[in-house]
């Protein structure tokens, strides 16, 4: 294995995305077949195929056995069957196909899908640097690939386009770190059966990116919801206003009663019980 760390130039080092989509055009050129490890915020790795791109992954975003499972695609027994008959050989997009999952078609869309929102999701977020590790080390390869692998350029003019939209949502104070909250809960007036799942979804603790893994979907098309759920005024950024401290609780003092003397205060023919005599 040999690495090299990656260094972009130009305007491109002046934004978030500009180290990975500097990376990515440059082994594209190359036609590298690798793995390029992205150290970010949280980061991921792109897998490469004589400079095509055929797998990313990153926290930032749901993988192909989230897209599948949280969404109700494929219950999870069934996943688990065919992941442990096929995964460890390298062929669990063919043993969905033969056990009635997926279709050919549905396991390439899925694994595009999960490819963009995760280079989507690291561009967004940040990548610091780029180490690059040429194809021949150990190690399980990505779960779906996508094949023969996507071009690098139509990629990234993809991507590009994505982020000119994320610019938008920044001007609404809409980030991957944002924590919406519900201000008007009418479901019913929504017309889109996703926005109304991810409506569903904001507590006023969740991230876009918690949101995007609860249901099953890609980073961006839950933004992309959460930025319409925001212009139509069914969300919030802002905390919800503190209510005023409620007034402190005085001790009820009970009314006075007869006073009460002590023994020693009563006369001398009182202090043994004996009544005054006439």
């Amino acid at each position: 294995m040999t690495a090299s760390p990656i260094t972009p130039s130009g305007a491109a080092a002046g934004r978030p995305s500009g180290i990975l989509i500097s990376a990515l055009r440059r082994r594209g050129q190359e036609r590298f077949s690798g793995t390029l490890r992205l150290d970010g915020n949280p980061g991921g790795t792109v897998t490469m195929r004589d400079g095509r791109i055929v797998a990313a992954a990153t926290p930032a975003s749901p993988g192909p056995e989230s897209l599948l499972l949280r969404s109700g695609r494929i219950a999870e027994p069934e996943w688990s069957r065919a992941f442990a008959a096929a995964a460890p050989a390298g062929r669990l997009p063919d043993e969905l196909v033969e056990r009635g999952l997926l279709g050919e078609v549905g396991v390439e869309v899925l694994a595009r899908t999960a490819v963009v929102d995760a280079l989507f999701a690291m561009a967004l977020t940040g990548v610091h640097t780029c180490t690059v590790e040429h194809a021949g080390a150990a190690g399980p390869g990505p779960l779906v690939p996508v094949e023969p692998g996507l071009e690098t350029d139509r990629l990234l003019r993809e991507i590009t386009r994505r982020l000119e939209v994320a610019d938008g949502w920044r001007v609404l104070d809409l980030t991957v770190r944002s924590r919406p909250r519900v201000v008007r809960n009418e479901p019913d007036q929504i017309v889109d059966p996703a926005r109304r799942e991810v409506l569903g979804r904001v507590n006023g603790r969740r991230t876009p990116r918690d949101i995007a893994f609860t249901l099953g979907r890609g980073l961006f098309p839950v933004m992309s919801d959460l930025a319409t759920l925001l212009q139509d005024g069914f969300i919030s950024l802002t905390e919800a206003p503190t209510p005023p401290p409620a007034p402190p609780e005085h001790p009820v003092v009970p009314p006075p009663g007869p006073a009460r003397l002590d023994a020693s205060e009563l006369p001398r023919r009182y202090r043994n019980g004996n009544a005054p005599t006439a």
